[in-house]
């Protein structure tokens, strides 16, 4: 059989223009529910932004925390309907409650509507109400008294409250929690005039803002019917020609009806498809040379751009620029063997650099870029500072879309494993206050020394380092924030990690260097008691540690709560310095910021107890 090559490469060429022009690829069914585009069942197609499963012909929505069936899409208007928690047997608490209800990522296109009510039960005395109707004659308590299935919930804690969605605090969850609410019914577009009887099914509707435009960096990168060009955020995007519109349901640019009549639409799209073909066949000979140049060059901007964001600021020290073959020479590859540990912003691998410096190298999640910025953002942070107590910068790689950091190795692992890993032996109380005075050193440092001001936002025993002599190096500023000198606070979103998280931050979003104080203050609390900031094998009401600790304040019976290996053979002065401790951590903890201690005062009332705690182990008759 011959083959007749033009006309093969005439027919690519029109396959690849044809592909080009073509809509968005929409999933295939799950079992017979269509998956309708940008919602994305597979890496091939759909927009990879808007995931959800199909899990053996059903559809699941996958939450921070839970996962759900899909009951019903509307890509017309944007919305997807889940299906309801269900209630534990014979109790007023939802199967969710232990993950702390509904809680969507908030870096996703998702977000719970304003069509849903929700009815929240069971709630605590200590429940935040803002926001929440809690008045005896709302509807919750006329559903909750004349529904049957709610006679569990009758007979429990008779706060009961409704809510309606549409706030921006409260788009991404439905939140249970110990101190809030055990359960809650949710119902779409729900007419409150309608008997109870005629109410829907339960159920939670989200919607989804419509997929943007595609990212370009070349005209290459996009088809005839854009442009490659700067957005009014100067991002580069493939904006739609004259007398095209963005189609978010399809993905594609299409004509405008509004402005061109019928007749000029086809024309245009013939010209267009044709001007393609054209420009494809005669550039698909040299289609490998011209992608190899593009990538590298590509890569050379890449580099330089973020050469630039990494130099932006850095007032203090440069950080030294790596190549990717000296990554990879000092990982081996990244060896799986190297591996030190995985988080949300990617893995740290073990090292040794060309001089024989054994060193930790953090990688972003490749493709995500939350995870890419917040890299980049701690290159920044790090480059500003210099400190004995926080972890020491080495430089960093950013010539491939994955960025890498290289730090100083830090080889006694992290405070978190000491405290709760039962094969690591148990700190001593010394220990504990060096590593205690060590880290709001290096805090005190960032608020008050560094220029300007920075604020961590993600204090937590995680994130405390031990070296080879136990001194402890505070890590992870991919969170961190820098201030004004002359501002009072920094405005943004609440971020950071639960059971450490400042309330007063999380309610206004004004974030402070308070906000470190009161995530240091459930530190000491940690290193006091030896316990976790959340644990949900502990008591429900003493799930979060704070809660517990300050009930015990409350029952004069903080002692309890001492790690018991502390109290062992200690003093009866050593155990006031241990009170002293505790007593300090309820300082930071002080709900109004304006309470709360500097970590400067912090640091010094640390040095304090420690001179006490000195002073009995130099004389042991000062006990008497």
């Amino acid at each position: 059989m011959t083959v007749n090559l033009p006309r093969l490469v005439i027919f690519a060429a029109i396959l690849l223009v044809l592909s080009a022009c073509a809509v968005a690829i929409r999933c295939p069914n799950c079992g017979k529910i269509p998956v309708p585009y940008p919602l994305s069942t597979g890496p091939t197609c759909g927009h990879q932004s808007y995931k959800i499963r199909c899990d053996a012909g059903v559809l699941k929505f996958d939450t921070l925390n839970n996962s759900y069936t899909v009951k019903s899409i509307s890509p017309e208007n944007r919305l997807l309907v889940l299906g309801h928690s269900q209630f534990l047997p014979n109790t007023c608490v939802m199967a969710d409650f232990a993950t702390n209800g509904i809680q969507l990522n908030n870096s996703l296109p998702f977000t719970i509507s304003g069509n849903n009510t929700v009815l929240y039960y069971n709630c605590s005395a200590t429940t935040p109400f803002l926001a929440l109707e809690c008045q005896p004659t709302n509807i919750c308590h006329t559903y909750q008294n004349a529904s049957p299935q709610m006679s569990t919930c009758r007979r429990r804690v008779p706060y009961c409250c409704s809510y309606k969605p549409g706030g921006s605090t409260n788009l991404y969850f439905i939140r249970l929690a110990t101190d809030r609410c055990s359960a809650y019914t949710s119902f779409v577009n729900l007419n409150m005039s309608l008997p109870i009887s005629r109410w829907p099914d339960p159920a939670v509707e989200l919607t989804w803002a419509p997929p943007p435009e595609p990212p370009c960096v070349t005209q290459a990168d996009c088809d005839s019917t854009s442009t490659c060009k700067a957005d009014q955020d100067g991002a580069k995007t493939c904006l739609c020609k004259h007398n095209l519109r963005w189609n978010a349901v399809v993905g594609q640019c299409v004509p405008d009806i509004k402005k061109i009549r019928s007749k000029r639409i086809t024309i245009v799209a013939t010209t267009v498809c044709s001007v393609g073909i054209t420009i494809v066949s005669a550039v698909f000979a040299t289609t490998i040379f011209v992608r190899r140049r593009r990538v590298k060059a590509v890569r050379q901007r890449l580099s330089r751009e973020r050469e630039e964001i990494v130099g932006a600021g850095s007032g203090n020290r440069s950080s030294k620029i790596f190549t990717s073959k000296e990554i990879k020479r000092a990982t081996n590859n990244f060896s799986p063997t190297g591996l030190l540990g995985a988080g949300g912003f990617g893995e740290v691998y073990k090292g040794v650099l060309d001089d024989g410096t054994t060193v930790a190298v953090k990688c972003a999640k490749l493709g995500n870029t939350k995870s890419i910025d917040q890299v980049l953002n701690e290159v920044r942070i790090l480059c500003q500072v210099n400190h004995k107590n926080l972890v020491h910068l080495l430089g960093c790689c950013v010539e491939l879309e994955q960025p890498f950091l290289v730090y100083e190795y830090v080889p006694n692992g992290s405070l978190y494993d000491h405290l709760h890993d039962c094969s690591k032996r148990p700190l001593t109380w010394s220990q504990r206050l060096i590593i205690a005075h060590d880290i709001a050193d290096g805090l005190a440092y960032l608020h008050f020394s560094a220029s300007p001001p920075i604020y961590h936002r993600d204090v937590k025993s995680s994130n405390i380092l031990l070296d080879d002599k136990m001194k402890a190096k505070v890590a992870d500023f991919g969170l961190s924030r820098l201030a004004r000198s002359d501002a009072t606070h920094v405005t943004t979103g609440a971020q950071g990690t639960l059971g450490y998280l400042d309330p007063d931050y999380y309610w206004n979003y004004q974030l402070t260097d308070k906000a470190d104080v009161y995530s240091f203050g459930v530190l000491l609390l940690e290193i006091l008691t030896s316990q976790k900031a959340i644990d949900f094998n502990r008591p429900t009401n003493d799930v979060n540690l704070v809660a517990y600790v300050k009930r015990m304040v409350n029952e004069e019976r903080l002692v309890d709560v001492i790690d018991p290996m502390l109290k062992k053979n200690a003093s009866s002065l050593e155990v006031d310095a241990m009170k002293a401790f505790g007593f300090l951590a309820m300082s930071c903890l002080e709900e109004r910021r304006e309470n709360r201690p500097s970590m400067e005062d912090v640091s010094k009332e640390i040095e304090y107890i420690m001179g006490i705690v000195a002073t009995v182990a130099e004389d042991p008759r000062q006990d008497s």
